[in-house]
């Protein structure tokens, strides 16, 4: 009988990632040159994957001035706030209510509901939108709090959804 059997591992063989578009036009973006790394790659990387991660806020009812939105209207988020369980940073939200004509302003802090604010929109006779482009980071821990403030006819029913990318 001869001695063990050796075969290569994932982080020895090399990948080549196709370079060439596929039917959809779309080509590779993984740069491993290594199976592990690809596949590493394509963990992290991957939609739907646990790259990324939605966090949803509910508040049923009217909300007030000055209401620190989270996890429902029961768990206001000034009191239990939103708390982020790996290094990661916001990259967008949704928000919608039951109202067309609400006149708001969302505030969204790190680490303190008195903190300063790194991101805030206004809207005026809106029900519903989505904001891209957002880019806070935050470690393993931090929290957020998104304070709504009323300028003139409240929302009402919100449903806020934050979307977060992890950061390897």
């Amino acid at each position: 009988m001869a001695g063990p059997f050796t075969t290569p591992v994932a982080e020895s063989t090399p990948f080549e990632p196709e370079r060439n578009p596929d039917s959809t036009g779309q080509q590779s973006n993984i740069v491993s040159e290594n199976v592990q790394g690809a596949i590493e790659e394509a963990y992290w990387t991957a939609p739907g994957s646990i790259a990324r991660f939605t966090i949803p806020l509910l508040h049923n009812g009217t909300v007030d001035n000055g209401t620190f939105l989270g996890y429902s209207e029961s768990i206001p988020g000034d009191d239990t706030p939103i708390i982020l369980p790996r290094k990661c940073q916001i990259t967008e939200f949704t928000f919608s209510n039951n109202r067309t004509n609400a006149d708001y302003t969302l505030e969204l802090r790190k680490n303190s509901k008195t903190a300063p604010v790194f991101f805030t929109v206004s809207k005026v006779n809106t029900r519903l939108f989505f904001e891209q482009g957002l880019s806070e980071e935050f470690l393993p821990g931090d929290q957020i709090y998104v304070k709504y403030v009323d300028n003139g006819t409240n929302a009402r029913d919100v449903a806020m959804i934050l979307f977060f990318q992890n950061i390897v």
